[in-house]
Parts: structure tokens; sequence; C-alpha cells
């Protein structure tokens, strides 16, 4: 039973139960506005209080219903029936109430929350508004400038915020929640739509605009214009305007993209194992680095109780103080905690070292993570008592902030430590992909063959400011050699040394990369590196010395430089990382082809409105796939062989072309939508 009624005194409490989240699917909608109606009809009725009975409210629409026409009752539909309840109906809202939960919310008379209560509206990280008068009721109640900072950011508010910013009539403990939604259904009905439009400063509305806009797709600043707009029109008008753009939007290419991601996040969150993890509570970072300490602060924010170990006295003193950390020199101190993480520098004998240790303090049920970026592990764990509790937790820079985690299962992980480590992840509110032992992992990988063409394209002509500026034009908020220098060149640099000796030498190398950290020149930590970093500069500018260098690798292997032109250069590289992808799902490092979108996009900023490369190479025409495809094998047939040309040349090669039916069949390449003319 999705509804159920029950009557206090006169009274009618509606809960909704549909779990796990009460996503309010063609189900629920029919059967709220079914219930609704018929408690209208009792004559005893003097008030309704709509409720949860699980955790959360009603955790937003059912995104699945999006690529298609959108049955009846619509949300509008089901929000008018509300409106139009000839008593006063309250919402008591706990745990979520996003998107078209919140719009239900809002044509309430008034809206009683409980301490976990968290609302949003969601809609702009799909590529699109809310539909259902979400932008008209919030302007209307807590004014336009705010109204913009929640809509237009997709961020969440909890219940104290919310009850300030009036969005909430009262905020109460969770057990008397029924009780106060009760009370608030006595007195006259107060409709939002009926509430005269604000007055509100003109500057107040530019700021929250301007930083809600910054980087706007057309979802945010569609949103933005309505919320304007919206107050000037009446406000049947505006509902209908609001819902127009909705449906237009949900039909568009980038939402399609964003919904895929979407369902891509979920699969890949849902393909856990199914053996349960171990409890974790007690966490150890052996590794007081940049790394480390990141770590430490942002499990210690997450509700861990952290341990940083380090037995460099320099390192831990820049630990002391820090409240929540404890920092130790001695690895005995590790003896009690659940989980520690592998933060050392990345040499197979420190690590090594440093597990053997570990294993002669820890318990034997201890799970023991290793952030390590290109390592083996496997052959890290070889020597190991207990192997089986050893697994990759990769966390990308900066760790506090960049959303994606790989989880690598050795040859020995059990299942209880990916689990466990999965559970981490889920807590620190990292996004997560499964990865298997292989040089760079999935999100590693595809990116070195990234940089890699971007060398490339540097030894045949272009500068490296063209090859940023090309990828930024792509929706890059910064391109493969400005990363380089933020990141530090000394790093891929110290790879590449590690790799010499098992190189092939058929296999295309560029000397450029090398030559600038001979030169001392390892980014923006030494003030040069691909650009030049004076002073108190924001961002770095282009370098002679730079050109210099290429032009002397560029004579020594008789190339010519050529004009490349930006369209060339996104299209080669973006081919670059479809083949590395090919590899990696080919040879099991990665369990999924949209699992390498999902690292592209959370872990390197690949724009989330095209998909990610994988999905945006999905969309080329057959002639331009083949084209790419030919461009990338030709600067390499060793690095790039999956890209070799079938015996048909107009042909994709069946390897990629595997791959992009992947992408397309989990969620369509372009949205085909009819749309429906119902507000």
């Amino acid at each position: 039973m999705l509804v159920k009624t029950t009557w206090v005194g006169t009274v009618a409490v509606i809960s909704l139960d549909n779990p796990p989240v009460n996503a309010g699917d063609l189900a629920l909608r029919r059967a709220l506005r079914d219930e609704l109606l018929a408690v209208s009809a009792a004559p005893e009725l003097d008030g309704v209080v709509i409720e949860s009975a699980g955790r959360h409210f009603y955790a937003g629409s059912d995104i699945k219903e999006f690529d298609r026409p959108i049955e009846e009752p619509q949300l509008p539909a089901l929000i008018a029936v509300v409106e139009a309840m000839p008593v006063r109906v309250v919402a008591a809202i706990n745990g979520l109430a996003l998107g078209g939960g919140l719009e239900l919310a809002l044509a309430c008379d008034a809206r009683v929350v409980d301490e976990t209560a968290e609302i949003g509206f969601p809609e702009v990280t799909l590529g699109v508004i809310p539909g259902a008068g979400g932008t008209v009721r919030t302007a209307r109640l807590i004014g336009p400038a705010a109204a913009i900072d929640l809509v237009a950011t997709a961020r969440r508010v909890g219940a104290a915020e919310g009850l300030e910013l009036g969005v909430f009539d009262e905020k109460v403990s969770s057990g008397s929640l029924r009780e106060a939604a009760i009370r608030h259904t006595v007195g006259a009905k107060r409709r939002i739509r009926d509430l005269p439009p604000p007055a509100a400063a003109d500057h107040e509305i530019d700021a929250a605009a301007q930083r809600a806009g910054r980087r706007a797709r057309p979802a945010v600043a569609e949103a933005i214009a309505i919320i304007r707009r919206g107050l000037e029109l009446e406000v049947d008008d505006a509902l209908a305007e609001e819902r127009a753009i909705f449906q237009r939007l949900r039909a568009s290419d980038e939402s399609a993209n964003l919904r895929y991601l979407f369902f891509a996040t979920r699969t890949a969150a849902g393909g856990r194992t199914a053996a349960f993890g171990a409890p974790i509570v007690r966490v150890a970072v052996a590794g007081a680095g940049t790394m480390g300490s990141a770590l430490a602060r942002h499990m210690r924010d997450k509700g861990f109780d952290v341990t940083v170990f380090d037995s460099n006295a320099a390192a831990l003193a820049r630990l002391q103080g820090e409240e929540g950390i404890a920092a130790t020199d001695s690895i005995a101190r590790l003896a009690d905690v659940d989980l520690v993480i592998d933060a050392v520098f990345e040499d197979m004998a420190v690590k090594q070292e440093l597990l053997a240790a570990l294993e002669s303090v820890v318990r034997a049920e201890t799970v023991i993570a290793t952030n390590t970026s290109y390592l083996d592990i496997d052959e890290m764990g070889v020597g190991m008592r207990h192997p089986s509790r050893l697994a990759g937790l990769h966390f990308f820079n900066p760790a506090d902030r960049n959303p994606l985690v790989e989880i690598v299962r050795t040859a020995t992980s059990d299942e209880r430590t990916i689990a466990t480590l999965h559970a981490v992840a889920k807590r620190l509110g990292k996004t997560a992909i499964d990865a298997r032992v292989g040089e760079g992992f999935v999100a590693n990988r595809v990116y070195s063959d990234y940089r890699t063409q971007a060398e490339f394209l540097v030894e045949e002509g272009a500068s490296p400011e063209q090859v940023d500026e090309a990828m930024r034009a792509l929706g890059l908020p910064i391109g493969p050699f400005a990363v380089g220098d933020m990141s530090g060149l000394d790093i891929a640099w110290a790879r590449r040394k590690r790799l010499a000796a098992s190189r092939d030498p058929r296999q295309r190398y560029v000397t450029i990369p090398d030559a600038l950290c001979e030169r001392g020149r390892f980014g923006r930590k030494a003030g040069a590196g691909w650009y030049h970093y004076p002073v108190g500069a924001s961002r770095g500018e282009p370098d002679p010395v730079v050109a210099e260098i290429i032009e002397a690798a560029r004579r020594e292997k008789g190339i010519a430089a050529r004009e490349i032109e930006p369209d060339e250069i996104q299209r080669r590289i973006i081919a670059s990382m479809v083949c590395a992808a090919a590899v990696v799902v080919r040879d099991g490092i990665a369990a999924r082809a949209s699992d390498v979108d999902i690292a592209m996009t959370a872990g390197f900023a690949f724009p989330r409105w095209l998909g990610g490369p994988l999905r945006h190479f999905a969309t080329f025409d057959e002639q331009d796939a083949v084209r790419a495809l030919s461009e990338v094998y030709r600067s390499d047939p060793l690095t790039f062989s999956v890209a070799e040309p079938t015996a048909v040349s107009t042909e994709v090669p069946a390897i990629v072309d595997d791959l992009m039916k992947a992408v397309r069949d989990r969620y369509p390449a372009r949205a085909a939508v009819k749309l429906s003319g119902s507000h």
C-alpha cells in the first residue's frame, strides 16, 4: 500500500510508503491523488497531514520517467489537488524532500520538520529546472535572491537553515513531528501561490544570480531567468512558463547526458559486493604528507576517529594541535584501529616495509588500504600474512574536495574488504568506482593517454597554450598542460623513469616533458613548468624558454611544425581517451564502460553536460569517429593499437564500437522525448 490514511480526530494523516526513499513515481502520484480526493469528500474533515512512513518524506521524482512522455497525473496536477483541498494541508517532513518532494511540500499550507529534514532542488544537476512550481513558489515564499541561491546551485538545506530562510514553519524533535503537524492544520488556508510577490532589491538579486551563474549551463541560466520573470507574471502564467521550460530542457542532449551519468553513478554504487563490510570507527592514516594530511582532516570532518602515523617528526608537527586528529611516530599506537590507509611515498619497497610493520601490530581483521596511484598492489601484498584484507583506496587531489575514489581489488582481496571500503567511500561522500590492478588503474590510465596525445600534438606543431585553449573551449575548466603544472611535472617524470626499462623502443616517446624537468621546471610549485609563473600571478604565462625546448625537440626528430586546428586537437584527444578506455574495459580493469565516464567527469572535470569522453564520442557520426581513430592510430600505432582501421576503412574498430554501444544502450545518446502538453 503506497499511501495509508490514519484519522486523528477530524484530521486525516496520509502516510507515504514507497520504499526505499518515497520516490515520486507514477504509482505514488496516483495513489496520493486518489487518497486526497477521497478524504476531501469526508464531511468531518478539518485538516490533512502528509507524512512519510519511512526515513524520507519524498526524495524527488522518478528520473526514469524523464526520457518518455510523463503519464498523468503529472506532478503539477497532483499539486493542484493539494492546493484545492478545502482544509489546510500540512507537510510533516523528515529526511529528504528533494525536487518534486519539495515542490509537493511547497504546495501545502504549512511545513513542519524534524532535525533530520533536508531539502533541495537538484534539477539543474540533471540539466532541467524544477517543473512543478519550484521556482515560482520558492520566490514568492522567501524572495527571489534566496530562491536563486537554492534553485540554481542545487545545494541542500538542513532543518535549521530552512527555518531561518522561512521555508519551514516549525522545527520539532522527531518524536513530535506528527503532533506538531496536526496543530498546524488549524487556521485559515495559506497557499504560497496567493502570496504577493515580495519586494526585493535588484542588487541582491543580481548578486545571487552572479554567484549561482558562474560557468552556468543552460538550466542554471533558465532557472535564474524564470525566478526573475515569474514574479512579474500572474501565477498561473508563471507556472505554465516554468513547466514549458522544464519540458523543453528535459528533451535536450545535455539533460540526457546528465541523466546517463546519474544512472551510471547509481549503477556503480549498486555494484557492491553482497558481503557485509566491517564497521569502521577508528582510522589510521600512515603518512603525514600533503595527501595523508588532507585525508586525515577529511575523515575527521566526516566523523571518523583519526590517528596519523609518520616516523618523520617534522611532517607530524604540521598536524600538532589539529582537533580530532591524533599524531604519533609510534606504529604501535595503531593496534586498535579498524582501517589503515597507506599514504606514504610512492615507492614499492617503502610501502612493502610499511605493510609488514602494520601487520605486526594491527588486529587480524583490520582492513588495510593503499592510496597508490600507479604501483602494482598485487606485488605490494606479496609477503603479507593476510593479503585478503589489502585493497586499493585511490583518492585524487585534492583528497578532501575531489569526489572520485577508485576501490581497487587485488587478486586476493576478499569481499569483506571491498564492502568495507565502499562503505567508507560512501560515508566520505565520494563517487566510487571499482577497479582491478593495472598501470594507472582506470582514471589515471585514461588520463595518461589524454596527456600523451596532447604531447604528440605539441611535438607536431601546436603550442601548449593552443592545446589547453582547445580543451577549455570543449568545456574543461583547465587544459592538460596547466593541470600538469598544477600537479607537479616531477610526479609523471618519476613514473616515466620507472617504466623506462620496460618501454618498447618502437613506441613514440616525447622528450619535451623530460627536458623541462631536467631544468628544474616542475610546474607551479617551482615557478616554471610548461608555463612561467611570475610571483603573485593567478595563472601561468607562455614562456619563450618552453618554445625553444619544443622547437629543439622537433628539430632532433626532423618534425616540421604545422598548424593544428582546435577541432583536430579536441578530436584526437577524445579518441585517445576512448582507446585507453577500450583497453581497461577489455582487460577487466574497469568494471564497465560507463565507469570511465564517471571517472573522467568526477575526477578530472571532463564536462558533465557532455556525459564523459565515451558518451561524447558516441555522438560522433561514423565518418568523424573513423577519422578521429585513424588520426590517433597514425600518431602511434603501438600506443593506440586498438584504433587500427578495419579492413573496411569506413567502420569503427569492433572493440571501440562495442564500447560505444555500451554507453548508448545504457541510456539513449540522443534524448527522444515527445513532449507532453500537460501543465
